[in-house]
């Protein structure tokens, strides 16, 4: 069984009985913790969009690569 005890109001309880607004912001939580832990060892994090996905480097740097093509294009 998973569960979580991030906040006071929030201890051991398990995922699935938590509220829409509890789920959202255990999952924003997580999701920044990813993201600084994936900096922290220099690698980026991938988000897309409709045109394709952007890996975002520690420094700053967006590697963009287009949906259905292959070519890669720094921003």
């Amino acid at each position: 069984m998973t569960t979580i005890a991030t906040k006071p109001n929030i201890v051991q309880k398990r995922f699935m009985d938590l509220t829409k607004e509890e789920m959202e912001s255990e999952l924003a939580i997580a999701t920044k913790q990813a993201r600084d832990d994936l900096h922290a060892h220099g690698l980026p994090y991938i988000i897309g969009d409709t045109k394709g996905t952007y890996a975002v480097y520690p420094d700053g740097r967006r590697v963009f690569t287009p949906y259905g093509g292959h070519e890669i294009n720094e921003g």
